[in-house]
């Protein structure tokens, strides 16, 4: 084995691309190619990033600080009326190593984008910066060869390409072989927002008590509605608690089964207020505020039989749609940025195949199950196995530490 770099290309730079790239470009030259501009897919809205996948950013640069990140001190539930109904704190760092950080979703994506693309210098890593190609679509893969054909008709020859296009990914069954198997809607509709601390004041003249760190404590809070319409409204913090993400979840009308729609599609918000009008009068105030509302009618995916073939790997979405329920889809994609780090410099082609060969055989069995407990935590589930459960996915410790599980 020599000590030469992989030419490696990435396809998307959402989540799992740049996490891909941040991870890579240590050791090789990195390209990632995105069919969209850099604006592409950078929703405001927030999501949650665990334990798991906080202790992998963190040796790749990540700043949590500059993405915004608020720490998760436990949840609160409530009824709809907004009573408190249990309050149950966590000590995520001393349980795990790490915190949960609760952000927006660009602002993640913005922080991975400099973790991939800045100056080894100003992270503290090795390696060039990965270079970014935007407004061009990947629209063909041979695996066995590695190549890319760009929408331009040009061809583009690397040692490995990592396929990271996304839920509805286009180039999946160039490696599954399987034109069939594809996500599938839940009967679940998510309605989106985040809102500013300042649009709140200004339409309502003050902050709710608990919109304040010191009314929250930094709890992400649930109100279910517990009548038999299985409607769930989720709040809490980011950007130092400037804004603040609201998620609500309710079954999803008959007519948008046969439709698709990006996760970035907007939504009607007219139609979200009414649906939670009953729920607590100042949170509904709040939705009220809204200058944005993006919905998505929930998907997954059944586990595939393989992520891998020949010198490509499928990760992200792209290999484990799964629903928020859990907040674990983007912890995914990083622990599955993380075990491309089993790739080294001078690899001959066949120990490329071999090692995402190896890399399926820890990263797919772990994916199912998270995916499976996912569509698990839609039920009625005791506080013991929903900490069994995120005990299973926040104590995972990288591809190494899972690779020493297997001996």
């Amino acid at each position: 084995m020599s000590d030469s770099k992989l030419k490696v290309i990435v396809i998307g730079s959402g989540i799992a691309g740049l996490a891909a790239a941040s991870v890579l470009r240590e050791h090789h030259v990195v390209t990632v190619y995105e069919r969209g501009d850099r604006q592409f897919a950078t929703g405001g809205q927030g999501m949650c990033v665990f334990p798991n996948g906080v202790n992998i950013l963190l040796s790749r640069g990540f700043d949590p600080y500059h993405a915004g990140g608020v720490p998760c001190k436990g949840y609160r539930s409530f009824n709809k009326s907004g009573e408190l109904v249990e309050d149950f704190p966590i000590d995520f760092r001393g349980r795990y190593g790490a915190d949960m950080l609760m952000m927006k979703r660009s602002d993640l994506r913005d922080e991975l984008m400099r973790t991939a693309t800045a100056s080894a210098s100003e992270l503290g890593v090795n390696g060039d910066p990965a270079r970014v190609v935007f407004n061009t679509s990947v629209v063909d893969l041979d695996p066995d060869a590695s190549l890319i054909t760009l929408s331009d008709g040009s061809i583009v020859e690397g040692d490995v390409v990592i396929v990271a296009d996304g839920i509805h990914s286009g180039l999946r069954p160039k490696i599954t072989l399987d034109e069939q198997q594809r996500p599938k809607k839940t009967g679940l509709t998510l309605f989106r927002i985040s809102v500013s601390a300042e649009d709140v004041r200004k339409a309502l003249g003050q902050l709710p008590e608990w919109w304040n760190p010191e009314g929250d404590d930094s709890r992400l809070n649930i109100l279910q509605a517990d009548d038999g319409t299985h409607r769930i409204l989720a709040h809490y913090p980011l950007k130092h608690h400037e804004y603040r993400n609201f998620s609500c979840l309710l079954p999803m009308p008959k007519d948008r089964e046969d439709v698709v729609e990006s996760w970035y599609a907007d939504g009607d918000k007219k139609e979200m207020l009414q649906n939670f009008e009953d729920f607590n009068q100042q949170i509904h105030s709040v939705l009220s505020v809204a200058t944005e509302v993006k919905f998505h009618d929930l998907e997954d995916m059944e586990p595939l039989f393989r992520w891998n073939k020949g010198r490509a790997l499928l990760v992200g979405d792209a290999a484990h749609t799964m629903t928020p329920l859990q907040g674990q889809g983007a912890n995914m994609a990083i622990e599955d940025a993380d075990s491309l780090r089993l790739l080294l410099p001078g690899m001959t082609h066949e120990e490329i195949a071999f090692t995402l060969q190896r890399i399926d055989s820890v990263r797919r069995p772990r994916a199912t199950q998270v995916l499976m407990d996912t569509r698990q935590q839609a039920k009625d589930v005791t506080v013991e196995d929903r900490m069994a459960k995120m005990d299973y996915n926040c104590g995972y410790r990288g591809i190494h530490e899972a690779l020493k599980g297997l001996q």
